[in-house]
């Protein structure tokens, strides 16, 4: 190997990849060419897809990239070449696995109340502030009090046909308000733009089975959970500005929900304060 080239051996996993070649500001800087960069050899099981008009497994500048086929894990051999004669060999060269990135779910998920009669299984998918998307199945929270986060958006996806359900959200601030109802499978709400929820109203739609009704728990800042079950449930917090960070929604029979205790009722037992009180100490010549 003379000193215009140098070599590489990157390993590769199982699956789809990308292989791309990263603009370096230096070189611009510097005036200086960049090498290219050549799959020089490949493990069995390990194909390329170029770009089309490129060369074969040739990265020929900065900013460009090919596939990376791997069928088994495997390395790939990298040679860069120096454009001239005592060029640079440096070379910022990223394999990234192409994936779709996958929703954080509820560490409750695995524990799900039985199913009552004429109901469809379903997934509520919330973006939280600082998280990002998080889904729950029924009956499992979103936030919550053991982890609670400000919810800016949300999704009810229904697995399966016979059951149709709407839901609007309301937001504060000068464009806030109350949305337009969303059927199920659309996003309410927002991302990323710190504006959170400050109620939600869910409700069953024409079509749904008679005998169902909602069980919903929210959990809005500074608070204490809120029930509320019904065709139609509306969750709001203490004051229009409390944002919501809990949310738990479910499933029952009319009768069953007849029979709990009123919706949104808690009992002075189990009533917390969250009143916290800050004193300031006086010079001794304002106390007196």
């Amino acid at each position: 190997m003379s000193d215009q080239e140098r070599r590489a051996i990157l390993a590769v996993g199982r699956g789809l990849h990308t292989l791309t070649y990263r603009f370096d500001p230096a070189f611009a800087l510097a005036l200086e060419a960049a090498p290219t960069v050549r799959v020089a050899n490949a493990s069995e099981g390990i194909f390329l897809v170029s770009a089309p008009g490129e060369a074969f497994g040739v990265l020929s500048a900065p900013g460009r990239g090919l596939v990376v086929v791997a069928e088994a894990e495997g390395t790939i051999e990298l040679v860069l070449t120096a454009a001239r004669a005592g060029g640079s060999l440096a070379a910022d060269i990223d394999l990234t696995r192409v994936e779709a990135p996958r929703p954080t779910l509820s560490r409750e998920a695995s524990s799900r109340p039985e199913l009552p009669d004429g109901g469809v299984e379903f997934l509520t998918r919330a973006h939280v502030s600082l998280r990002g998307d998080v889904s729950a199945g029924r009956g499992n929270w979103i936030g919550g009090p053991e982890s609670p986060g400000r919810i800016e958006g949300l999704e009810i996806r229904v697995c399966g046909p016979g059951m149709p359900l709407e839901y609007q959200v309301a937001t504060a601030g000068r464009t806030g308000g109350w949305s337009s109802w969303f059927p199920a499978g659309s996003y309410a709400g927002s991302r990323g733009k710190a504006a959170p929820l400050i109620g939600l109203r869910v409700r069953l739609a024409d079509g749904a089975a008679p005998g169902l009704v909602l069980k919903a728990e929210a959990l809005f800042l500074g608070g204490v959970p809120v029930s509320r079950s019904g065709r139609e449930v509306e969750l709001v917090g203490p004051s229009p500005l409390d944002p919501l960070v809990g949310l738990r929604l479910d499933l029952a029979s009319a009768a069953d929900a007849a029979s709990a205790d009123h919706p949104g009722e808690v009992s002075p037992a189990t009533r917390t304060s969250r009143l916290r009180v800050f004193r300031r100490s006086l010079p001794e010549s304002e106390a007196a």
